[in-house]
């Protein structure tokens, strides 16, 4: 498939999936929420995974100049690193100190489990994707 035609298909359906979850905000229908989160996961599985040298090869690049290079990109994944970890940090701290807090200030230990919800998440996430690299990569 020709690269524009795949940019083109990746805007628009990004556009799409922004669009639908605009409006699942403003008319709060959690089914505006699920239908963009589908479209999201197959246009990641269609395009993504097929054609992601090509996509990833048109957006490095502004009339003919290269603006994402190697250097770049290894800045970019050392920076989400130590702010994956700063989430992390902060999410931990956070549910402690509000679980510590309990007895004192019962009403909000609801917001606590949110912050175990991002944690466990985050994990799971950060296994996940380790394991890929792992594969797909080498030790």
């Amino acid at each position: 498939m020709e690269t524009k035609t795949l940019v083109i298909i990746t805007i628009t359906g990004s556009s799409i999936t922004t669009l639908l979850w605009v409006l699942g905000l403003i008319f709060a229908r959690f089914d505006l929420f699920v239908l963009a989160i589908i479209i999201s996961l197959m246009s990641l599985v269609l395009l993504k995974n097929k054609y992601l040298g090509q996509i990833s090869e048109f957006f490095s690049k502004k009339n003919g100049e290269v603006v994402d290079d190697e250097r770049s990109q290894y800045i970019e994944a050392k920076s989400s690193t130590l702010s994956f970890g700063a989430l992390i940090a902060v999410s931990i701290y956070s549910a402690v100190a509000i679980f510590t807090l309990r007895n004192i200030y019962p009403q909000y230990i609801d917001l606590a489990y949110p912050f175990l919800a991002i944690i466990v998440i985050g994990l799971i996430a950060n296994m996940i994707t380790k394991a890929y690299y792992k594969r797909r990569y080498g030790d």
